[in-house]
């Protein structure tokens, strides 16, 4: 007898959800190793296949080339290929810890640099790649601007310019020019901006 599609059972396996969530994690760890290696333009994903020991249609179901390199990013950077905003490295948002913060986003930021080079160069040379880059962007600042008013540092009025000096000091291009043209030290860059943050506070921003 057959069955009528809408009747059908489905049947969900946590074994098999888990498998699938642990491949999905590998073959984007890998992909991020390659980008930041290779650069964006000179990964493939058969290269991404091979060295993470999948087929090439496992690779495509992850994502397509611009959806992987933002979850490798992402996962440098949060620890997690799905994070969406700064909640997963900083916590949620609420009355205002600073230097915990900050130390976390800079750990965050020093992780994923590599990621985040490789990011840059391919936005420079593929639209599609800008694209989602430019949408990230738009996104963080949003994501700060919350967390300000969130947290009791900030009211709505002009939030926009505060954010995006926040979000410019604890950026990577401010952490790679800093760390590495500078010659600063991790450490130097995490006690520069917990001073650095609160400072613009107290400016007017309207």
């Amino acid at each position: 007898m057959t069955i009528p599609e809408g009747a059908r059972r489905r049947y969900a396996s946590p074994v098999r959800e888990e498998r699938a969530r642990r491949t999905r994690a590998h073959v984007v760890a890998t992909a991020g190793k390659l980008f930041a290696a290779r650069g964006y333009a000179g990964t493939s994903m058969r290269q991404i296949a091979a060295a993470a020991g999948v087929s090439l249609e496992t690779v495509t179901q992850t994502g397509r080339k611009p959806q992987l390199l933002l979850a490798a990013f992402r996962d440098g950077f949060a620890g997690d290929p799905d994070a969406l905003n700064l909640d997963a490295v900083a916590g949620p948002a609420g009355p205002a810890d600073l230097p915990p913060v900050v130390s976390r986003v800079a750990a965050g930021l020093r992780g994923s640099l590599p990621i985040w080079r490789a990011f840059t160069t391919a936005a420079a040379a593929d639209a599609e790649v800008a694209a989602v880059r430019a949408e990230l962007a738009v996104v963080r600042r949003a994501d700060i601007a919350a967390r300000l008013v969130a947290s009791g540092m900030a009211d709505g009025g002009e939030i926009g310019r505060l954010a995006d000096a926040i979000g410019l000091l604890m950026s990577h291009e401010a952490y790679d020019h800093l760390t590495a043209v500078c010659g600063w030290t991790h450490e130097e860059y995490v006690a520069w901006a917990a001073k650095a943050v609160p400072a613009q506070l107290t400016l007017d921003w309207r």
